[in-house]
C-alpha cells in the first residue's frame, strides 16, 4: 500500500507531536520539579547565609557577651561544690576550728545525708531548645547540651553544739559567709544558766552541683605523727563514753531494753517483715525491703521525747531512762528475694546516749545498718 504524501505529513506530525510529549513529560517536568527544589534549598541558604552574614558584623559584641557570661555562670557555679561527701562535712568543721578561741562554739556531733536530685540544669536546657527552636537544632547542639549535664543536690546536713551567745551569732555568720551555700531549715536551742552555755542542734541543707566535668575537692588532713591511741583523748579528740552495757557487749540490753526491732524473713510465719516497737507502740512495714527508720530524742520542757518514725507511720514516748537503749533481733537472710532490712538514723539533740545491741544478723547479708547520727550512739 502506497501512502499519499498528505498522509506521510500526519504521519510524521503525530510522530513529532509525541516525540514532544514524552521529552516534556519524561525530561523537561523532571527537570523543572528537580529546579524548583533546588531554587527551594537556594532561597533556604541565601536567607541563613544573610542572617549568618548580618550576625557576622557584630561577631565581637557576640563573642564578648558570650565570654561575660560564661564568667557570671562559673561565679555562681564556684558557690557549690561539685559533691556533697564527708569531705565537704569535714572542710565545714575545719573551718570552725580555725576560728577556735574567737569562735566560741563547739560542734559535738555532725552528719551528712543522703544526696537528692531536685533539678537538672541539662534538662531544662534541652527543653528550652526543644520549645524555642526546635527545627534549627543542630546534633553539635544536642551533644553541647548532654556534655554539661548539670545536676543540683541537695542533703541534710545536721550538726549538735555547745556554745556561747556570741558564739552562735558568729557561727551563723559563719554559715552566710562560707564558700558554700547552705542554708538553716531548723535551729533547736536550750540554755543551761548555771553554765551559761546553749547547746542543741542545727539543721542545714547542703547543696551541689555536679556534672561539666567538675572535680571534687581535695582536703588537707594534717595528723601529726605518732604511737599512741589517737580514739582515747588527746588535744582536739574525741570523747570516748562508756557505759555498763561495755562489760558484755550489750547483752543485757536483750532484757531490758526502751525499743525492740525485729528483722524476720519477708516470706516467714510473721505477718509483718520489720517490726519495731516500744511497749504497746509499734510501726511495721510488709514491704520486703529495706526501710529507713528514723529516731528522733528532743528535750521537751525538760523531758527526754522520743519519736520513732518508719515510712507515713510514726509514734512518741517520754524516755525516763539516763540512755536509750534498742535491742535488734535479727536473723539470717533464707534467700536472695529476703530483702527485709531496715537503716536507723538518729538525730539526738539531747545528752542521752543511744545503745544498740544487734543479735543473729545474716554475716554476708546484715539485715541491720547504721545510716546518720547525731549525738552519741553505740551499736555492739
Amino acid at each position: 500500500m502506497k501512502l499519499s504524501k498528505s498522509n506521510i505529513k500526519i504521519i510524521l506530525f503525530i510522530v513529532a507531536v509525541a516525540i514532544l510529549g514524552l521529552t516534556y513529560l519524561y525530561v523537561f517536568k523532571d527537570n523543572m520539579s528537580t529546579a524548583d527544589s533546588i531554587q527551594s534549598e537556594v532561597d533556604t541558604l541565601q536567607a541563613r547565609y544573610d542572617e549568618l552574614n548580618a550576625k557576622q558584623k557584630d561577631r565581637d559584641m557576640y563573642e564578648e557577651k558570650t565570654a561575660e557570661y560564661e564568667k557570671l555562670f562559673a561565679d555562681r557555679l564556684a558557690y557549690f561544690p561539685a559533691t556533697l561527701d564527708q569531705e565537704i562535712s569535714v572542710m565545714f568543721i575545719k573551718g570552725v576550728e580555725k576560728d577556735e578561741g574567737n569562735l566560741q562554739f563547739g560542734v559535738n556531733s555532725v552528719g551528712l545525708g543522703q544526696p537528692e536530685t531536685f533539678y537538672s540544669l541539662s534538662a531544662a536546657a534541652s527543653a528550652s531548645n526543644d520549645t524555642s527552636d526546635t527545627e534549627e537544632a543542630t546534633d553539635e547542639d544536642t551533644t553541647t547540651v548532654a556534655s554539661g549535664d548539670y545536676q543540683c543536690m541537695s542533703a541534710a546536713f545536721p550538726i549538735t553544739y555547745t556554745g556561747s551567745y556570741e558564739g552562735l551569732k558568729d557561727f551563723i555568720d559563719y554559715i552566710m559567709g562560707y564558700k558554700y551555700r547552705m542554708n538553716i531549715s531548723s535551729f533547736n536551742i536550750a540554755y543551761n544558766s548555771q553554765d551559761d552555755v546553749y547547746s542543741g542542734s542545727i539543721s542545714l541543707n547542703a547543696y551541689c552541683i555536679t556534672g561539666g566535668g567538675r572535680e571534687a575537692d581535695s582536703v588537707d588532713v594534717d595528723v601529726p605523727e605518732g604511737v599512741s591511741n589517737i580514739f582515747l583523748g588527746g588535744p582536739g579528740a574525741a570523747s570516748v563514753q562508756t557505759s555498763s552495757h561495755d562489760a558484755g557487749q550489750g547483752e543485757d540490753i536483750a532484757s531490758d531494753h526502751d525499743i525492740l526491732i525485729g528483722l524476720n524473713n519477708a516470706n516467714g510465719d510473721s505477718s509483718d517483715g520489720i517490726i519495731v516497737s516500744a511497749g504497746s507502740n509499734k510501726v511495721s512495714s510488709t514491704a520486703n525491703d529495706v526501710e529507713k527508720v528514723t529516731l528522733t530524742i528532743t528535750d521537751e520542757d525538760g523531758k527526754k521525747m522520743v519519736e520513732v518514725a518508719m515510712g507515713s507511720d510514726s509514734y512518741s514516748f517520754e524516755l525516763t531512762d539516763k540512755d536509750l537503749t534498742i535491742y535488734v533481733e535479727s536473723s539470717a537472710r533464707v534467700d536472695n528475694d529476703d530483702k527485709n532490712g531496715i537503716t536507723l538514723s538518729v538525730s539526738n539533740s539531747t545528752d542521752v546516749p543511744v545503745y544498740v545491741k544487734v543479735a543473729d544478723d545474716d554475716k554476708s547479708a546484715p539485715r541491720f545498718a547504721l545510716g546518720s547520727k547525731t549525738g552519741t550512739v553505740k551499736v555492739y
